[in-house]
């Protein structure tokens, strides 16, 4: 994350707090849900994963966990690497 980038997510996070922040970060994520439910209006879609996005690098420093965050990220990738190309295996043969 860079450094500016940082600076503004930290700041939120003095200015309103943790467990509010924690809050508004299920807010978002709960207006991405209803964005994809709908899934009629792109742009929205696509305003909300940024909401969440901006969240989810809060949340990472509400929690401390970024390395923890990217290590389970590395495992689930290698996952479903693994689950996709099985299937390829699978329908070749």
């Amino acid at each position: 994350m860079d450094k500016v980038r940082e600076k503004i997510l930290r700041g939120a996070i003095e200015k309103y707090g943790k467990e509010p922040q924690r809050d508004k970060a299920i807010e978002e994520l709960s207006e991405l849900i209803r964005a994809l439910a709908r899934c009629d209006d792109a742009e929205n879609v696509a305003e909300e994963m940024a909401d969440v996005r901006i969240m989810l690098d809060q949340l990472e420093l509400i929690f401390g966990n970024a390395q923890k965050v990217a290590r389970w990220e590395v495992k689930k990738l290698r996952r479903l690497d693994q689950r996709v190309h099985a299937a390829d295996v699978i329908d070749g043969e």
